[in-house]
């Protein structure tokens, strides 16, 4: 930096040198007539910037963003001012040249001065959209050529995009036109009530296209006969999707068998269900009016678990449990406890903004609040994964292909899962499968997953169903 301000002094001072020579030295000196340029003297192009973009604004590599935040933030995973200074002089840090605090900060929402990674990736992802707007002007959400090298040298000099007002970041339904269109107030982003607008304009809209598509004596709605029309529809839509594996639009006889299989196999599963439901009535039904209310419901919760509890460790499926079984159950009860105290533990230190150690109602609130956004976010961003056109919406064939690969993935959970080959999971071969995600995402190996832990699974299991798989 000071060899940067002595020669910007040196450039001064010949500047003002310059300005000192007298009109008469200039008029005794004979004139030069400048040059014109030609075609063998042309503009010398601008050097090229050096790349800031990369990891952090264009492509955003989530990942690699997040291991290197939490290099920087330190032991209690909270990016403090101080950090964020030390940060900057190191190599391959989450600091770049055109991050500050201040704009880092206004992320910071629970106002304790640091910020986790949550805070940290919603200040990257607006950072991005922002760079997006300004620079990406054919739109196609990534920045090549000219606007990478405009983005670039305009980052690299400090000069960042300023923030507009906008919705919550990460979700679709915030862009422009849809802002414009439910933003009854005028005040640039949506509320939760236009926000709410929205989604109802939108399932009214798909009701319409409903009526409109399956009313076939157009009485204004769709009777029962109509109603089965359209389930019939669906359940050929749902084993084409899903088993016709060689895409030619039709379903072979081996494709015809396997879907006839799994059709039984939910009808199985659904009887099942009917009878356990039947079975709780009757046995916990006190005052016999068909339906379990109050301790009625707990009651027959307390049995549900303990049924489920007895399939899940009944490794001999026997039908009860032995000694060795029971400690088995106990160890993972004393583990989901653990997860719990861990994750209880994690929400009150981001959300005890008085420090009383207890979360008050509007603290509790505020968690769930956030907790519901990140679900959102979440849902958003594996939605926008099948949006191939990107218009911000899911078009019937985008729809489609998302639910196949959904209905795939569960497919092949389910092999995984069945060990023996019954065609059926039982308790055992479920609670070891999720035993192995367990040890595969705990990384400090500590027996349980943190509330991080537990969202790198989630994520990267939701990527793992994206359309970049399904086409390799």
């Amino acid at each position: 930096m000071k060899r940067f301000s002595g020669a910007l002094a040196l450039v001064v001072a010949l500047a003002l040198t310059c300005s000192l020579v007298s009109a008469e030295d200039a008029a005794a000196k004979p004139a030069v007539k400048p040059v014109a340029k030609t075609a063998e003297t042309p503009e010398k192009p601008l050097p090229k910037p050096p790349e800031v973009l990369k990891d952090a604004v264009d492509p955003f590599n989530e990942a690699a963003e997040r291991m290197r935040f939490f290099t920087a933030a330190g032991k209690d995973s909270g990016l403090s001012k101080e950090e964020f200074a030390a940060g900057r002089s190191k190599p391959n840090s989450f600091i770049r040249v055109f991050d500050t605090f201040e704009a880092m900060s206004t992320f910071d929402k629970n106002k304790n001065k640091a910020l986790d990674w949550f805070e940290a990736r919603a200040y990257r992802k607006d950072l991005r959209e922002r760079v997006l707007a300004k620079y990406d002007k054919n739109k196609n959400r990534k920045l090549e050529g000219e606007e990478r090298d405009k983005a670039n040298r305009d980052l690299a000099a400090g000069r960042v995009p300023k923030a507009k007002a906008r919705g919550s970041v990460g979700f679709r339904e915030t862009d422009p036109e849809t802002v414009k269109k439910y933003d009854a107030d005028g005040d640039g982003q949506l509320s939760r009530d236009e926000r709410r607008a929205m989604w109802q304009a939108r399932a009214e809209g798909r009701r319409r296209e409903f009526t409109e598509k399956y009313d076939a004596n157009k009485d204004g709605t769709v009777d029962e006969e109509e109603r089965k029309a359209f389930l019939d529809e669906m359940r050929g839509r749902r084993r084409m999707s899903r088993f016709d594996r060689d895409n030619d639009g039709q379903l072979s006889e081996a494709e015809s068998a396997a879907a006839d299989e799994a059709e039984a196999r939910s009808e199985e599963q659904r009887q099942r269900w009917a009878k356990m439901r039947e079975d709780m009535i009757a046995k916990h039904d006190a005052d016999g009016d068909g339906k379990l209310e109050g301790d009625e419901r707990r009651a027959a919760w307390q049995d549900m678990r303990e049924q489920w509890a007895t399939r899940a460790f009944d490794q001999n499926q026997d039908g009860k449990l032995d000694e060795v079984e029971q400690a088995a159950r106990k160890e993972a009860e004393e583990r989901m406890q653990a997860t719990y105290d861990g994750w209880r533990a994690d929400w009150v230190k981001k959300y005890d903004a008085d420090g009383d150690g207890e979360l008050s109602e509007d603290e509790r609130r505020a968690g769930f609040e956030d907790l519901r956004k990140e679900v959102q976010e979440l849902a958003a961003s594996f939605r926008n994964q099948w949006d191939a056109d990107g218009d911000g919406e899911l078009s019937e064939d985008e729809r489609t292909a998302m639910r196949g690969a959904l209905r795939k993935r569960a497919e092949e959970m389910r092999k995984e899962m069945d060990t023996d080959g019954d065609g059926r999971v039982n308790g055992p071969e479920m609670r070891a499968f999720f035993e192995k995600l367990r040890k595969i995402y705990d990384a400090d190996k500590d027996g349980i997953l943190s509330p991080e832990e537990t969202r790198m699974m989630i994520r990267e299991q939701m990527r793992s169903i994206g359309p970049a798989r399904e086409k390799n």
